[in-house]
């Protein structure tokens, strides 16, 4: 028997230790394109399974060198960048995303 599977309409985001419940998957790319959510966050639909943002198959398009065209210089990391846990200003993209999400659900 096939199951039919209903599209997901709300995912959380996670970042780190931070997770964000209830974001509307339609806000994705303007969040992507926003650089609210970056390609290293991580998307779920029930909490358990975790795929990162660039990875999944129906978003990673939103971080190729096409879709990047306003993004700085090769974001996923050059030599002379530093790498560290946390991307910088982790805490002030999560303030913008929980505002925007204040705002779509008033």
């Amino acid at each position: 028997m096939v199951e039919k599977t209903t599209p997901i309409k709300v995912v959380m985001v996670r970042r780190g230790s931070v997770t964000i419940p209830s974001v509307p998957t339609q806000k994705l790319r303007t969040f992507i394109r926003k650089r609210a959510l970056l390609g290293s966050d991580e998307i779920s639909g029930d909490g358990k399974s975790w795929v990162r943002v660039d990875s999944h198959y129906q978003l990673s398009k939103f971080f190729s060198a096409e879709g990047c065209e306003n993004n700085t210089p090769n974001q996923f990391g050059d030599a002379d960048l530093e790498f560290s846990e946390s991307p910088p200003n982790i805490e002030n993209n999560l303030q913008e995303m929980a505002e925007l999400l204040k705002d779509i659900n008033g």
